[in-house]
């Protein structure tokens, strides 16, 4: 019995079991059909009590095979209890046919044509169904068909009558023929789940490879996220000694190569703020602030913006707004001037426009904001690819002034986190249109955000506490600030600054300047937390970090600081400054 379990006790045999119970139930139909076909015709031609008896013995046979499919669906055995469970079936389904078998025995007569027909064709027929059935598990086919025609062969091959014999040897032929085909049909079944097997191994496979290729994809982009602070720190650095610079040139040859230098730096800093904002998309490090605004101003401040560009290119940007007043969308106006200002910058350099279109309007409660051009349009082929990182259209030489190719992948992946839709339409030769679809928003406040577009602002006067443990950022922050005529006292360190407010009784500072990330695990939130608490009062703060992981920037909002990330332009730290200033003048 072991050496049984063991032979079938295979992933293959086990699911042949399950389907040989799956189907038994169409079976047992079959099977009860013909039990009452046979014991009509046979009820005035043979003895009732044997009739009744055969009768009583296949039902009670038959209901105990349906309570056993029954039992198998709520117990759900497995290994080699599974296998126990198909010897089982065997058994019964053994049983069955020898009943099936004996009604050659018990009612048919030579004599009587008409019940030698019957047998022999309710005999072979249900062999011939079993095949269908049963052969899934060839145990079972064998141990009910065999038992179910060999008494009738035998039967017909000891007739004295010819053509009983001949029906005898149909019977064998019939027999064996339908043995051969069940091995075909067991074989086809073995190689149809092993290749059910096979797929969902490759499935699982398939999924355990995406997922390893997911999380090293994101793995990468926290990576790329984690050192852009180190990243970062040089070129920080570098645009505060040119903003420093130019304010001790007075010719303009040096104005104009100092310029090209800080032309250089953005350009960079431009190059380095792309990758870093796919890896932080890429990663999901994406903070949406989603309120309601008016699209329609935003539009119109972005074609001001790039007028300049489109100019030196030759390129005409016009605003088209069929709708009057304020369009009020709900997104996130910093997400989405980005995706515009890209789409915007990227038909002033690629298309070979004359004109750009950048269109709002209504549709089926969508708002469509469209960035429309008259170039050379996008081949079909290239269509596809075109929301692709690092995908360019006419760069193979991979010329750096013509950008990464991260200008629309970066697009779509704000449209992905925005739930926005944005679709092409191009035609080669007839140029393209990049719509952006966003839920219309009907009777909102607009909220109406603090930034501002000044460009001078004074901060001399200003007491400033700067903490950062790089000499060269902080060397370079202290010339720049010293310049606009700030008063400082600057550190490396939470103690080092402690020690230095000892010395002197120092008034409260007008603004904290201070790095995130500082030795011996502090944090600049620390010190800005210890240095409101020494001076007793809510001092505003900037933290200035480069990291981009949205983590720390809630961190640093929730405790009532602004964020800046590295590298920072001069005229935007200055006007932070300014602006964190006077908060603080308006709430005293």
């Amino acid at each position: 019995m072991k050496k049984i379990i063991d032979k079938f006790n295979t992933p293959i045999h086990h699911e042949q079991i399950r389907v040989l119970y799956r189907q038994s139930p169409f079976l047992f139909l079959g099977v009860l059909s013909v039990m009452v076909v046979v014991t009509v015709f046979f009820w005035d031609r043979a003895e009732a009590s044997i009739l009744i008896g055969w009768l009583t013995l296949n039902l009670l046979l038959t209901f105990a095979r349906i309570i056993l499919v029954k039992s198998f669906y709520r117990v759900k055995p497995e290994g080699e209890k599974l296998v126990k469970w198909g010897l089982v079936f065997v058994l019964l389904a053994t049983f069955s046919g020898i009943l099936w078998g004996m009604i050659a025995l018990l009612f048919m007569s030579p004599d009587d044509i008409e019940s030698v027909f019957l047998i022999s064709i309710v005999l072979t027929g249900m062999f011939s169904a079993s095949l269908v059935a049963l052969s899934i598990f060839l145990p079972a086919f064998w141990g009910f068909g065999l038992p179910a025609l060999v008494p009738l062969t035998i039967i017909m091959l000891t007739q004295s009558e010819a053509v009983y014999v001949l029906i005898g040897y149909l019977v064998v032929a019939f027999l064996v023929a339908n043995l051969g085909f069940s091995f075909f049909v067991n074989r086809n079944v073995m190689e149809s789940i092993r290749l059910r097997f096979e797929n969902l191994h490759l499935l699982k496979d398939l999924r355990k490879q995406k997922n390893i290729a997911e999380k090293a994809n994101k793995d990468k982009s926290r990576f790329l996220v984690a050192t852009s602070h180190d990243l970062r720190q040089p070129l920080h650095a570098l645009d505060l000694y040119l903003g420093a610079l130019k304010n001790l040139l007075s010719s303009d040859e040096q104005i104009q190569l100092l310029e090209k230098g800080q032309q250089s730096s953005l350009a960079l800093s431009e190059l380095l703020t792309a990758l870093m904002d796919i890896s932080r998309l890429d990663a999901g490090d994406i903070v949406v602030n989603r309120f309601v605004f008016d699209v329609a101003a935003l539009m119109q401040k972005i074609s001001e913006e790039y007028q300049g560009q489109a100019a030196q290119c030759g390129i005409v940007i016009n605003v088209q707004q069929q709708l009057e007043g304020a369009v009020l969308v709900d997104s996130d106006p910093l997400m989405l001037g980005r995706m515009m200002r890209n789409l915007v910058n990227n038909a002033c350099r690629h298309s070979a426009a004359k004109t750009i279109v950048l269109k709002v309007e209504k549709k089926s409660q969508q708002i469509l904001i469209s960035v429309c051009d008259d170039g050379n349009g996008i081949p079909l082929a290239a269509q596809q690819h075109i929301f692709s990182e690092f995908y360019q259209l006419n760069n193979p030489e991979r010329d750096r002034s013509k950008g990464l190719g991260l200008g629309l992948a970066t697009v779509k992946r704000l449209a992905d986190l925005l739930q926005h839709d944005v679709q092409l339409e191009s035609k080669e030769g007839e140029g393209s249109c990049f719509r952006l679809s966003l839920p219309c928003v009907e009777n909102a406040a607009v909220t109406v955000s603090r930034a501002d577009e000044l460009q001078q602002m004074d901060i001399a006067g200003l007491f400033i506490i700067l903490i950062d443990d790089e000499k060269e950022i902080r060397n370079a922050m202290r010339t720049l600030l010293q310049q606009w005529g700030c008063e400082l006292i600057v550190a490396d360190s939470l103690q080092s600054l402690q020690a230095e407010l000892k010395t002197i009784q120092y008034p409260q500072p007008d603004v904290m300047l201070c790095d995130y990330r500082l030795r011996e695990a502090q944090t600049g939130l620390d010190v800005v937390a210890a240095i409101r608490g020494y001076f007793n009062a809510p001092l505003p703060a900037i933290i200035i970090s480069g990291d981009t992981d949205k983590v720390i920037a809630e961190k640093v909002i929730g405790s009532g600081c602004q964020i800046l990330h590295k590298p920072i332009q001069p005229d935007v730290l200055r006007q932070e400054i300014y602006m964190a200033a006077g908060l603080r003048v308006a709430d005293t």
